[in-house]
């Protein structure tokens, strides 16, 4: 709570703050960082997050060589005191994170604002034109946008930011490097990897209902197949664990070795930090986040292991790339648990069809790579 008033450890000399909100905008920052410490080890780099989870990744992956917080409130003398302590000589904030307060102090503050791998969907742009004054005001405090795309800064130069600050540098998630621990024990319960497996990665409340019929109407057609569902968040496990009971399949914890049996028709995650493992040992990946408004989550991930990607039809978070990879055959959408038990039959079938596919997917993120480079170059001249 302290940390949130903006009562932090004084630094030394001047910081470059990174402020990114949760696990995904950490994995970009922290890349981003990488590549800066790496040309330059002494910068003194402040990275502020918004949820644990966030603070977990920064604090487990860089340890000492950088200083976390979490963000500060968005109060005027809040970010006041913040600044004063941290010294920032730019703020570098990940993807679309906009305070008023924060942005309007840094710049009377002469503070560099920079919004990188910067999104803007089509609905929010339509719901930030609501209050066109106020976020022309805060648009103008950006000295560079570095978009993800051409409609993404198209979005963003029509909400007030400067044409000739404006950028396309792509998407930094497609330079990831993900660290899949193949040493980590057995993921799965079924010692005969032939089994086909499918996985619903990182559901939310309303989905996993759907999710279960869609897999009793898939063990109709193919009774020995399996399914991972992982929850997006902790507090979650024990409920979607009810769910399961209620739909009546045997099941095991991934945290209960214990509970682990061959005859499991399903798989709760409930384990942090597996996600890319789960990806890497099932045929089938449907990202969740997209049968609820949520947006979507990063499709990504499963695409560069060469997966075929299914998904809901809420993917406004990852509109432009979840539309690349189903344009270029390696990504398919369902709305309903029939439609997608339908899809997770034919690819779960028909192994050539779910190799072309997941192939489809991997050369998407293969031929998209770069943007972490292009990024870094548009920051060194702030730092």
């Amino acid at each position: 709570m302290r940390e949130r008033f903006g009562f932090v450890a004084r630094q030394k000399k001047e910081s470059i703050w990174f402020h990114a909100v949760s696990m995904g905008e950490s994995i970009a920052a922290k890349a981003i960082i990488n590549e800066l410490l790496e040309e330059k080890a002494d910068l003194n780099i402040v990275v502020t997050t918004t949820t644990p989870t966030g603070a977990r990744l920064i604090l487990e992956d860089m340890g000492d060589r950088v200083t976390h917080h979490y963000s500060p409130c968005d109060l005027p003398g809040t970010i006041k005191r913040f600044a004063k302590r941290i010294k920032p000589s730019v703020l570098v904030i990940m993807e679309t994170e906009l305070w008023p307060n924060w942005l309007y102090h840094m710049k009377k503050a002469g503070v560099p604002i920079i919004l990188a791998n910067a999104r803007m969907s089509r609905k929010s742009a339509n719901n930030y034109l609501k209050i066109e004054s106020l976020i022309n005001e805060m648009m103008s405090a950006f000295s560079l946008v570095l978009a993800v795309c051409e409609a993404d800064a198209q979005r963003f130069i029509s909400l007030g930011v400067d044409a000739e600050r404006s950028r396309v540098t792509g998407n930094i998630k497609f330079d990831q490097a993900f660290d899949v621990n193949e040493e980590n024990g057995y993921y799965l319960p079924w010692s005969e990897r032939k089994t086909l497996v499918w996985l619903a990665a990182s559901t939310h409340r309303g989905e996993d209902q759907i999710l279960l019929l869609a897999h009793k109407k898939v063990l109709e057609k193919l009774p020995q197949a399996k399914l991972i569902i992982v929850p997006r968040h902790p507090e979650r496990f024990d409920e979607v664990e009810h769910l399961i009971q209620e739909s009546g399949f045997s099941f095991a914890r991934r945290s209960q070795p214990d509970t682990w049996r061959e005859s499991t028709d399903v798989l709760l995650g409930d384990s942090m930090g597996e996600l890319m493992l789960a990806y890497q040992l099932s045929d089938v990946a449907f990202v969740a986040g997209s049968l609820v408004p949520i947006g979507g989550h990063n499709v990504i991930e499963p695409a560069m292991l060469g997966k075929p990607v299914l998904s809901g039809p809420y993917v406004h978070n990852f509109q432009e790339i979840f539309h690349e990879l189903e344009s270029q055959g390696g990504a398919l959408q369902a709305s309903t648990d029939g439609e997608i038990s339908e899809l997770v039959v034919d690819l779960l079938e028909n192994e050539n069809r779910r190799n072309a596919v997941g192939s489809n997917a991997k050369k998407v993120v293969e031929k998209s790579r770069g943007a972490l480079k292009r990024t870094v170059k548009e920051l060194e001249p702030f730092l």
